[in-house]
């Protein structure tokens, strides 16, 4: 990796001026000088620096602009790019080219995770109030909270429920605080967590009503690199991406041509 013997500081301000090389394509000193406010005279060591470790050809000065401009032949020193590095300059662009939509993930309130996170290292099971979307009024439930999941967006908590005696997920912003926690106990009962330790792989591919157009797009969009797609991930967790990717609506773009449930190997389960 490139500026590993460097102090963090410069290495810092060197993997930015790469970032900035490879989204605007130009960059000055003053680039750097702006945003870290250093000085001119180290802005030229750091950009001096940076030309020796990218070599002569992937830069040239433009006098006109006085900039250096980023070339066809361009290599990136940093490894490969993420959409997240170009939220960083688009975030604060005054020309307005950027723009979100509210968070409605509902609330993620710290004090409904502490006893959970708590409960957790010291192996108790805890009493809570809770609101699914199944029953109409809240129901008090004793579980074992075991791990945090998540499912891309927000956290969950894996716990045993003793009340239905099952394996379940639980949105802690669900659990009344003032009426939970307020009882704690052992969770020497708590029975093996079979679709934890066991592997779903799911093989997708994009939807058959598609045209062959829409197809090729969507295997872009899901980075597809054969023609079947094939993803790994506990059973435990099968439900989670069939929701986010829709494969259980009526016009999904990708479509599950089977799910296999594979027992993690001894190795695999002492690992995780």
């Amino acid at each position: 990796m490139a500026f590993e013997d460097l102090k963090y500081a410069q290495r810092n301000r060197l993997e930015y001026l790469d970032r900035l090389f490879f989204w605007n394509g130009a960059a000055t000193r003053a680039s750097l000088i702006q945003q870290f406010g250093i000085s001119n005279a180290q802005a030229a060591l750091d950009f001096r620096a940076y030309l020796k470790e990218l070599g002569n050809d992937a830069l040239i000065y433009d006098a006109t602009s006085r900039q250096y401009l980023a070339q066809k032949g361009f290599q990136r020193l940093t490894g490969p790019a993420a959409t997240s590095e170009l939220l960083e300059f688009i975030e604060g662009d005054a020309h307005g080219t950027y723009d979100e939509l509210p968070d409605l993930q509902r609330s993620q309130n710290v004090h409904a995770f502490l006893p959970l996170y708590r409960a957790i290292r010291a192996r108790q099971s805890v009493e809570i109030v809770y609101q699914s979307m199944r029953d109409p009024e809240p129901e008090t439930r004793v579980i074992a909270p075991l791990r945090f999941v998540s499912d891309g967006v927000r956290l969950h908590v894996r716990a045993y429920c003793f009340t239905r005696n099952q394996f379940r997920d639980f949105i802690p912003s669900r659990i009344d605080l003032e009426l939970s926690f307020l009882k704690i106990g052992g969770i020497q009962d708590v029975p093996h967590d079979e679709a934890w330790f066991t592997w779903s792989v799911l093989k997708l591919r994009p939807h058959e009503r598609l045209t062959a157009s829409q197809q090729r797009v969507v295997r872009t969009e899901f980075g597809f690199s054969e023609d079947v797609l094939e993803i790994r991930i506990r059973k435990a967790l099968e439900f989670y991406p069939r929701r986010r990717w829709g494969l259980d609506q009526e016009f999904p773009r990708l479509e599950c041509l089977s799910v296999e449930h594979i027992p993690m190997t001894e190795e695999e389960i002492n690992a995780n």
